[in-house]
C-alpha cells in the first residue's frame, strides 16, 4: 500500500498547553500560535512519526462548515513554508521520498500525474549527497528531495527520458504502480518534473551552472546558512591576509610619487570616458617594469595592514587584515596578481608573482611551455595575434581567505571582486596610457599546473592584458 505522509521534519519539536497554544521549535524556525481549536491540536498531535496519512485528514477534521479544514491547511502551509513539516511517500512500510520545503515562497498546492501523459526530469535538476542521504534538488525549486530509498533513485533516473508513470512502473523493478505515481506526484508538487517539450520560454537563456549558481548565492531558494557565519572557525585558523613569498629572484618595482600623480593625472571624467578596451600593441615600444611598477602601485600594493579581533561561534579569533586600493568585501583581499610576460623592458619573459607588500615582483619560473599556453589562451580569447602580447596580467583567488568567513556567498563574492579590480584597472591605465583589455575567461587548470599551486586552494578566476597601444594614427586624437 502507498500513502503520502505529512510528519514532522527530523529535529522538530511541537509543545502545546492547555490554553490552547502551539509552539514548533525547529533547527532554524520557531513558531508560536494562540487559541489553536482542540480538533486541529490533536490532528498536528498526529504528525509525529511515521506521521499522518493526508488522505484521513477529512477523517479527522470533517469538513461541517465551521472553518476548521480551511484553518487546517492554513497551518499546514505555513509549518510547510518554515520548514517545519516534511511530506513523504512510504510503500510496504518503506519510506521511498521525502519533500521538504527551503523556502518560505514554496506552495505545496495540489499535484496530480496524468495517466498516459510522458513526464521528465527538469534539466535543472540535480542529485548530491547529503550527510548520509541522496538529495535532489533544483534551482527552479523551492523544495527539496530526499531520496530515502535506492529505488525512488532508480527512478529519478530513469526520467531522464520522457515517460508515462506506466512506463516508468516496468522499467523500475520493486515500484509498483502506485509508488511510481506517489513519488512522482511529489516530485511534481516540488517543481522538478516537466511535461515533454514544455519547457518555459524564459528558461531558454539560462544554462544549468549559470541558474544553479544564481539561486544559490541569493537569498531565496535555499535554507543553507547564509553569509558571515565564520563557518571555518572550528576546524582551521583564518588564513593569513598575505600570501607568503615563494621562493624565487626578486624584482623591486618602480615606486610613483601620489602627491604627483594627483597632480598630473587627467581629470576622472576624461579618463571614465576614454576607457576603452585594447588589443592592439606597440612591438617596437614594449611596456616597460617602471610602467608595470606604477600600475601595480596603483592598483593592488597593500596600502596598510593590522590585526583585530572577530566574533565567530567559537569565541573572539585574531585575524589580520592587508588593505588595497580596491573595495573587497570583510577587507579580505583574497585576491593574488601574476604577470605572464612576453615582451617588457627589464624584465625576461616568464612568469612572476606580485608581492603586493613589498612591491616587487618575484620570478617563478621562464616562459615554459604552460607559460606559453597561458599566453596563446590569452591570443586566442582576445582574438590578438600571441606575438603581440606584452603583459598578461592574471588574477588568482585564496578561496579559504573568503571561505573562512562568508557561507554560500563566497565564490560569488569573489567574483565581484574581480570586477572592481578590473574597473581599477581600466581606469589606472587609461590614465597612463597604456592599453588594457579584460579576457572573458580562462583556464584555471593550466594556470595550478603553471603558478604550481593547489586548484582547490587558489587558481586563476581572471584575466587582463596589458601593453603599450599602437601610436595614434596622424590626425587622431587619443
Amino acid at each position: 500500500m502507498t500513502a503520502t505522509l505529512l510528519s514532522w521534519r527530523e529535529g522538530v519539536t511541537a509543545t502545546t498547553d492547555g490554553a490552547g497554544t502551539l509552539v514548533v521549535q525547529g533547527p532554524a524556525a520557531r513558531v508560536t500560535w494562540r487559541q489553536v481549536p482542540g480538533r486541529i491540536l490533536h490532528a498536528l498531535r498526529r504528525l509525529d512519526p511515521p506521521g499522518l496519512d493526508q488522505d484521513r485528514v477529512g477523517e479527522i477534521l470533517p469538513g461541517d462548515g465551521d472553518g476548521t479544514l480551511a484553518r487546517w491547511y492554513y497551518y499546514l502551509e505555513r509549518l510547510t513554508q518554515r520548514g517545519l513539516v516534511c511530506y513523504a511517500v512510504e510503500s510496504g512500510g518503506a519510506r521511498l521520498a521525502t519533500l521538504a520545503a527551503v523556502s518560505p515562497a514554496f506552495t505545496s498546492g495540489p499535484a496530480q500525474v496524468v495517466a498516459g501523459r510522458p513526464y521528465a526530469l527538469s534539466r535543472f535538476a540535480y542529485v548530491r549527497r547529503q550527510g548520509n542521504e541522496a538529495v535532489l534538488e533544483s534551482p527552479l525549486s523551492h523544495a527539496r528531495i530526499h531520496l530515502n530509498d535506492p529505488r525512488a533513485a532508480a527512478l529519478v533516473g530513469a526520467l531522464a527520458a520522457p515517460a508515462t508513470a506506466e512506463a516508468l512502473a516496468e522499467r523500475v523493478r520493486g515500484l509498483g504502480g502506485d509508488a511510481v505515481a506517489g513519488v512522482l506526484t511529489l516530485l511534481l508538487r516540488a517543481g522538478m518534473l516537466e511535461e515533454a517539450d514544455a519547457e518555459d520560454p524564459a528558461l531558454r537563456s539560462w544554462e544549468f551552472h549559470d541558474l544553479l549558481f544564481h539561486a544559490r548565492s541569493r537569498r531565496g531558494r535555499f535554507d543553507a546558512p547564509y553569509g558571515t557565519t565564520y563557518r571555518l572557525a572550528d576546524r582551521m585558523a583564518p588564513p593569513p591576509a598575505l600570501k607568503p613569498a615563494p621562493a624565487g629572484p626578486a624584482h623591486d618595482l618602480y615606486r610613483p610619487d601620489v602627491d604627483r600623480l594627483e597632480q598630473d593625472d587627467p581629470p576622472f571624467a576624461r579618463v571614465q570616458a576614454q576607457r576603452r578596451s585594447i588589443r592592439t600593441y606597440d612591438a617596437a615600444r614594449p611596456i616597460t617594469d617602471r610602467q608595470l611598477g606604477e600600475f601595480l602601485f596603483r592598483v593592488a600594493r597593500v596600502t596598510g595592514y593590522h590585526e583585530g579581533e572577530v566574533e565567530t561561534p567559537v569565541g573572539a579569533v585574531r585575524q589580520e587584515f592587508a588593505a588595497r586600493p580596491y573595495p573587497a568585501g570583510g577587507g579580505l583581499y583574497e585576491l593574488e596578481l601574476y604577470a605572464a610576460v612576453q615582451a617588457c623592458e627589464g624584465l625576461d619573459p616568464g612568469l612572476f608573482h606580485y608581492d603586493a607588500a613589498g612591491h616587487r615582483l618575484l620570478r617563478l619560473r621562464g616562459r615554459t611551455p604552460e607559460v606559453a599556453a597561458l599566453l596563446g589562451d590569452a591570443a586566442a580569447s582576445t582574438a590578438t595575434a600571441e606575438e603581440s602580447l606584452q603583459v598578461l596580467l592574471i588574477v588568482a583567488a585564496r578561496f579559504p581567505r573568503v571561505a573562512w568567513k562568508y557561507e554560500s556567498i563566497a565564490y560569488a563574492l569573489t567574483l565581484k571582486h574581480v570586477g572592481v579590480l578590473y574597473q581599477t584597472m581600466y581606469l589606472t591605465a587609461t590614465a597612463m596610457g597604456l592599453a588594457p583589455c579584460a579576457i572573458g575567461g580562462g583556464d584555471a587548470d593550466l594556470f595550478a599546473r603553471a603558478a604550481g599551486t593547489d586548484y582547490y586552494a587558489e587558481t586563476s578566476v581572471g584575466e587582463f592584458l596589458l601593453g603599450n597601444p599602437l601610436p595614434p594614427a596622424v590626425g587622431q586624437v587619443r
